[in-house]
C-alpha cells in the first residue's frame, strides 16, 4: 500500500516507522476497530489476541502514559492514578 493512501494520522506513524528503520506497515482495515470486539471481528481473531492502548495524561508532568492490555482487560484507572 502506498503511503498516500492511509488516513493521515496512519500515514504519520507509516512515516515515523520508516523513519526509524522499522519495516512494519500499517494496515487500515475497513471497518471500525473502536472497541476490542469491532478489531478482532475485523481480524478474525479472538478479544484476548488484541492489544488494546489506552494512553492517560500524568498530571504533575503533563507527560503520556501509554498502557497496552489484552482486549479482554479492563484498566483500573485508580490504579493507575497511584503510580
Amino acid at each position: 500500500m502506498n503511503v498516500n493512501e492511509l488516513k493521515e494520522s496512519a500515514q504519520k506513524v507509516q512515516i515515523e516507522l520508516a523513519r526509524r528503520g522499522f519495516a512494519n506497515v500499517v494496515i487500515e482495515l475497513p471497518g471500525s476497530t473502536r472497541t476490542a470486539q469491532e478489531a478482532a471481528d475485523q481480524i478474525g481473531c479472538s478479544v484476548a489476541q488484541i492489544a488494546k492502548s489506552i494512553i492517560f495524561r500524568i498530571n504533575e508532568t503533563d507527560e503520556p502514559l501509554l498502557i497496552v492490555t489484552s482486549g479482554t482487560n479492563r484498566v483500573n484507572e485508580k490504579h493507575v492514578s497511584k503510580m
